[in-house]
């Protein structure tokens, strides 16, 4: 199974929009079984010491339904002063602190930048690849970096290039069997 994280807890971000594009080629050129998870939903109860010592219901459900059946990760990750979001950085935190071996060890990832300038979150991307190393991550090589995102945005609620959905599509393909 492929797990999306989209990487950003801000109320109606745009990553979403470009993990749904993720998502639909997954599902109609690749046949492939999909979750998405979208930290907007995430609780602001988890951003508290008691994190590490205590169980959160939406944490607990979707490490049990989502994280831990999952092989493979893509993380779509806007940029967030130079470099990946907060939430995600948290996310990770949480989970790591007490089930790392069975969420993430092991498994594969893919990166997905996004940007509204030139360079589509690469840094953000390496620092994001550094975080999921350390967790036993390997990293596939072939990152897909979204920039000037407004450029393709379509009265505000889609994305049109095809260029990028070409880019996306190669890096799918290379990734699922990685």
């Amino acid at each position: 199974m492929v797990t999306i994280i989209i990487g950003s807890n801000r109320k109606d971000n745009i990553s979403k929009l470009i993990g749904d594009i993720y998502i639909n080629i997954l599902t109609e050129l690749f046949n492939e079984k999909v979750e998405m998870v979208n930290l907007e939903e995430m609780p602001s109860a988890i951003l508290h010491s008691d994190m590490y010592t205590q169980k959160n219901e939406w944490l607990e459900r979707l490490k049990t339904d989502i994280l831990i059946p999952t092989n493979k990760y893509i993380f779509i990750l806007p940029e967030y002063n130079g470099t990946f979001p907060g939430a995600v950085k948290l996310f990770v935190d949480a989970l790591s602190s007490k089930d790392a071996d069975t969420v993430f060890y092991g498994k594969k990832a893919a990166l997905v930048g996004v940007s509204a300038g030139k360079f589509g979150n690469w840094l953000g991307l390496e620092h994001f690849g550094v975080v999921l190393n350390y967790l036993k991550i390997s990293v596939f090589h072939q990152k897909v970096s979204i920039s000037n995102l407004w450029d393709f945005m379509k009265d505000g609620i889609s994305f049109e290039d095809a260029k990028t959905e070409g880019y996306i599509k190669k890096q799918l393909e290379g990734f699922l069997n990685f």
